[in-house]
């Protein structure tokens, strides 16, 4: 793949990379995925409290009845009595042991949170290249009403010299009906390039949220980011891609969720502190106090299987998860087939546009020298440059696609953004992206989860 660049669109610039960083950050679709990532980063804060003691603290105050031992003990009358009512009492209680739940749902939560701040990397990636897709697109539209609108004067002024030369007598009359029909197909061409921009500018307004668009021009790719080979390709991005990544740390979180839900089939253990204080009458018990200081063993036996049933959710959902890694393998991989078969398609297109250019150029020549020899008319020299005109704008064409198809590749990566010095990839959120590695942490959870399965024996 050679390097491309394109003659800019004017002097004054925006580029691309601001362009695209001016939609990731104003984009209300990247604000609400960052949005879930921060809910679940509170999740692992509400996961997180379980290692903290709970405090209870509760006071009670009135007027009670009360007829039991004590009262049929002081009265010789009616054997009850009324008495107002003061108690207070506070708990602190500490978890000792939960066969490390806890710990798992902390786990849990913190894989929702990587899995979030991933999926917020890979929208991001989405938007970045249907950023670059309308920028581009914008400027090749933008360049091709700019060139339709320069050849308009050159085809009126071919029309006017060979009106000129029939009103004279020395011109064909069919030749003034062909060159009016090349001008009337010239401003059809106007009205398909200007609807162009039109379309091209609002995708680029939508994604940037701005109406006030600068001038711009195409920046090469920077294909040093590209790899040669297609099945090299393939094997980064099923290993390092932010959505790929996202499945992988959903299945950790489910993987944790069912050990966490296997603690249930054993024992806690929780120390309490407390201390009571009541205050009524003696006729009905007097004051009282209670202090403890105790460790509480609770061991819950269910019946009716809803462990189990928790145990089985959570397996499914690590199953669907396996899935979705297995179905997002087939679509990177089918993307980027197609991206790199779409930038083979276009380079070999952009190169025999060139060709044919070129090969238009000296038709061109050569019939203005004929032309100037009185060997061919006007409006053979106006069809040659009618030919040459199209064989520009299509080569025009043929450049755009070829440098957004460099960037379709990157995209279907998921390291547009790097390539742009944006981030926002696997770096950016903290995580690690040696794929061996998560695969072999993955390996030994699902092994550990396994050994410890009571329904898998």
């Amino acid at each position: 793949m050679s390097a491309l660049m394109l003659v800019p669109f004017s002097v004054k610039a925006e580029s691309m990379r601001e362009t695209v960083a001016a939609a990731l950050n104003h984009h209300p679709q990247v604000h609400s995925t960052k949005l879930s990532a921060d809910s679940a980063e509170q999740d692992i804060l509400e996961q997180r409290s379980g290692y903290f003691p709970e405090l209870s603290v509760s006071a009670t105050g009135g007027r009670v009845y009360g007829d039991n031992a004590t009262s049929r003990g002081l009265s010789v009358t009616r054997g009850a009595g009324y008495s107002y009512l003061w108690e207070g009492s506070v708990t602190g209680r500490q978890k000792i042991w939960d066969n490390f739940e806890t710990k798992k749902r902390i786990d849990a939560a913190r894989a929702q949170e990587q899995a979030a701040m991933l999926g917020v990397a890979d929208v991001r990636e989405q938007l970045a290249f249907r950023t670059v897709q309308a920028y581009i697109d914008t400027i090749r539209a933008r360049n091709g009403l700019s060139m339709v609108r320069d050849y308009r004067e050159q085809v009126e002024d071919y029309l006017q010299r060979i009106k000129e030369l029939v009103d004279e007598g020395a011109g064909d009359e069919a030749e003034l009906h062909q060159a009016t029909e090349v001008l009337l197909f010239l401003k059809n061409f106007e009205a398909d390039y200007e609807g162009q921009v039109k379309v091209a500018e609002s995708d680029l307004i939508e994604m940037t949220g701005t109406t006030q668009l600068g001038e711009m021009f195409v920046e090469s790719a920077p294909i040093d980011r590209i790899p040669e080979m297609v099945e090299a390709a393939i094997a980064q991005a099923k290993d390092a891609h932010p959505a790929v990544l996202a499945a992988r740390k959903e299945i950790d979180s489910a993987s944790y969720e069912i050990e966490a839900e296997r603690s249930a089939y054993y024992p806690d253990v929780d120390g309490e502190v407390s201390y009571f204080k009541s205050d009524k009458a003696d006729l009905i018990g007097g004051e009282a106090t209670d202090a403890r200081a105790i460790v509480r063993v609770s061991w819950d036996f269910e019946t009716g299987g809803a462990t189990r049933a928790r145990i089985k959710r959570s397996k499914i959902e690590q199953q669907a998860a396996q899935s979705r890694v297995a179905e997002l393998h087939r679509s990177i991989e089918r993307g980027i087939r197609f991206a790199f078969a779409e930038n083979e398609t276009a380079a070999k297109q952009m190169e025999n546009q060139k060709q044919r250019q070129d090969l238009n150029s000296k038709l061109f020549e050569t019939y203005k020298t004929q032309f100037e020899g009185a060997m061919v008319p006007l409006i053979q020299v106006m069809q040659a440059d009618n030919q040459l005109f199209n064989a520009r704008l299509e080569t025009m064409n043929a450049q755009h696609r070829y440098v957004l198809s460099q960037y379709g590749i990157l995209a279907s990566l998921g390291r547009l953004q790097e390539a742009l010095g944006i981030g926002g990839h696997v770096a950016n959120v903290g995580l690690s992206s040696d794929a061996n590695a998560a695969k072999v942490e993955q390996q030994e959870l699902t092994q550990k989860t396994a050994a410890h399965d009571p329904e898998s024996h």
